[in-house]
């Protein structure tokens, strides 16, 4: 299966970062992920949630942007197998500087698990092999994806780890002279961003092959669905899954 470069233990961890950060930068700046902050505050108060564990984090900027809208706030935790070591701990945020794998994760059932655009990552294997975890051990998790297959998302993504990247690379932060150098003078940090960001539209699936993966791990103690959320920046794909049985 192809891979995306940052999933390589070898894939240097400042290149790492500066994705992340354009990325997750990118998506909150055109508040892709704003209509997650109602379901996420739902399935808070309908399953009595008392923490949050981001999975697959990254920069952590989509999963921070996301519990600033929550009211009332409640803990979240920061997790990544290849963990963000300059991320600054908020009031009621914290970035775990272990490794996590999220196959081996271990749930509790007062939490809900988010993930956000990391689902592409995984085959689709993993994928069901993800998502079967937390249903037998009855864990709440949302699982959110920015991309979906298409030559239109390809030339989407073209542009946007191209031309935009180009134009918004001195605005992100924390503000960085090494970014800049390997962006416009020695522009390795723009090919593998490019790189990246087209790999992972071709191991994107859309609401319906998601359904299709996940149809028979709902049971009568436990409900998965699958949500879009049409917007002209790009879909929103959502799934959700939550015991029955509270």
């Amino acid at each position: 299966m192809i891979k995306e470069l940052e999933d390589y233990s070898w894939f240097p961890q400042t290149l790492r970062r500066w994705q992340m950060e354009f990325i997750g930068s990118i998506a909150v700046w055109i508040k892709l992920y704003q209509p997650l902050a109602p379901v996420l505050q739902q399935i808070i108060k309908e399953n009595k949630i008392i923490a949050l564990q981001d999975l697959c984090s990254g920069s952590g900027i989509p999963a921070v942007y996301i519990h600033n809208a929550l009211i009332p706030k409640i803990p979240m935790l920061l997790t990544d197998k290849f963990p963000d070591t300059s991320f600054v701990n908020k009031p009621g945020i914290a970035y775990s500087l272990h490794a996590v794998d999220v196959l081996e994760v271990a749930t509790v059932q007062d939490t809900v698990y988010t993930m956000y655009n990391a689902f592409h990552h995984f085959s689709a294997a993993q994928q069901k092999e993800l998502v079967q975890n937390m249903a037998n051990k009855q864990a709440t998790f949302l699982i959110a994806e920015i991309l979906e297959p298409g030559l239109l998302n390809c030339i989407k993504i073209f542009f946007t780890t191209t031309f935009i990247q180009l134009l918004t690379a001195p605005l992100l932060q924390p503000f960085s002279f090494a970014r800049l150098f390997f962006t416009y003078i020695v522009p390795v940090n723009l090919f593998t961003v490019t790189y990246d960001g087209i790999v992972s539209v071709l191991k994107s699936k859309t609401a319906k092959q998601y359904e299709q993966l996940l149809k028979n791990i709902s049971s009568r103690s436990y409900t998965i669905t699958v949500h879009t959320v049409n917007n002209w920046e790009g879909n929103l794909v959502y799934i959700k899954g939550v015991p029955t049985n509270k």
